[in-house]
């Protein structure tokens, strides 16, 4: 079986990591799997992209659609993508002979709406967020009158909106090349698989929950104080993980939770926070302990270090799909602590792997972040440890998708 996979990037963002990650199983499972990108940073022969002539004309159009997402005027902090243009990513896609096209995070006009449509294989859409089903929003809020739930009318415009209705737009033109499309959808969250099944555009569609797959030789215990040389931490203490990468700015991601749950905890002298993601900024915020900043990790190798010397990760997020943070951590055998909400309860099995704190109760997120340190016993490591092998190793999840792709093409077969 060939299969595509298709990515913006091959290594950049979350999103990105997770489908090159997947493309890395399978082909370690016999299945041979080619990643189709717009952008290419690794030297993995098995990643190919438009010529960088293509590339660099696909900026153009990169701006312009900037500049007409602009005249929608939004007070919503969120990322929005149109996916007006596309690529040359499309024609690569169509000249291939894979047996089956996984399209996973494909906005910054990697493929456009209408290229998708014309796909003539097919197409296994894996969510890494919600755009998929909505407008131009990557996330939206998730209540019975979600736009994505009721459709996009003139009628259900949000206050954050004002001037024309692009979100409205962008829903329409899926429905209008996507509804008939037999997508198959998966999302690695229960979560946002039940959000896909209840939209508009995806209700009648196959939608599957798959999780995101982990390299467990990478992503692996190791002696705390090594790591914590490695990265020129402090040997001793507490030290509480966060991963910014822009999250500190992002409501969404939850950092002024985590802010009034650490000054709770700030009687305690030995707590030390180590962010990663984020330089040192010109106004380091008062969490009430002391802060390091370690930048950005670039590689999988210097992130399972950092899981490694830290003694619980914090994910404060309102809203995530399946957090990588989360499960790359539990991998190291280190315990995360988040709310429980959202896809937080597929990563965290409360007080085996670290805790569920009430839904956005900073008090409850300061008890998770104590309990796992007061607990932290060989026995919460291996918790941690033999749960992320059975849920999310490479071996795991390439068998779920292999089977997947078989049902479809047999199916087809019929």
């Amino acid at each position: 079986m060939r299969v595509n996979i298709i990515s913006n990037s091959d290594t950049a963002g979350g999103a990105a990591r997770a489908a090159y990650r997947l493309h890395l199983a399978l082909n370690k499972n016999n299945i041979e799997s080619q990643m189709v990108v717009k952008h290419k940073s690794s030297d993995d022969y098995a990643v190919i992209s438009p010529s960088k002539i293509k590339q660099a004309c696909s900026k153009g159009i990169d701006l312009v659609s900037g500049k007409l997402q602009k005249i929608q005027k939004t007070k919503n902090p969120i990322l929005h993508s149109a996916n007006f243009f596309g690529s040359d990513v499309f024609k690569i896609i169509q000249k291939s002979d894979a047996d089956i096209i996984n399209i996973h995070w494909i906005n910054g006009e990697t493929l456009s709406i209408k290229q998708i449509s014309k796909i003539n294989k097919p197409v296994v859409m894996t969510l890494h967020d919600m755009w998929a089903f909505c407008g131009g929003e990557h996330y939206c809020s998730d209540d019975v009158n979600s736009r994505f739930r009721l459709g996009y009318s003139a009628n259900n415009k949000i206050d954050l909106l004002s001037g024309i209705d692009l979100n409205r737009f962008i829903w329409n033109e899926k429905m209008k090349y996507w509804k008939a499309k037999n997508f198959t959808i998966v999302t690695p969250s229960r979560w946002l698989s039940q959000c896909a099944k209840e939209s508009m555009l995806f209700k009648d569609c196959n939608i599957v929950t798959i999780p995101n797959a982990l390299d467990m030789d990478v992503f692996k215990p190791i002696d705390k104080k090594i790591a914590r040389e490695l990265l020129n931490l402090p040997l001793e203490g507490k030290l509480v993980g966060f991963g910014a990468l822009g999250g500190s700015k992002d409501l969404r991601k939850g950092f002024d939770l985590l802010e009034e749950a650490l000054q709770k905890l700030s009687f305690k002298e030995d707590y030390r926070c180590v962010v990663f993601g984020q330089s040192t900024p010109k106004k380091v915020p008062n969490l009430g302990v002391p802060i390091n900043y370690i930048g950005h990790l670039n590689d999988d190798i210097t992130l399972a270090l950092f899981y490694n010397a830290i003694d619980v990760m914090v994910v404060p997020s309102r809203q995530e799909n399946l957090p990588q943070t989360a499960t790359e951590s539990q991998a190291c055998g280190t315990p995360v602590v988040a709310f429980n909400t959202t896809g937080f309860p597929d990563a965290i099995e409360h007080k085996v792997t670290g805790y569920l704190a009430s839904v956005f109760d900073s008090n409850d997120l300061a008890s998770g972040i104590k309990w796992c340190i007061d607990n932290d016993s060989h026995n919460l490591h291996l918790n941690c440890r033999d749960r992320a092998v059975s849920l999310w190793s490479q071996n795991v999840i390439s068998k779920k998708y292999t089977q997947l792709y078989y049902s479809i093409i047999n199916s087809r077969d019929v």
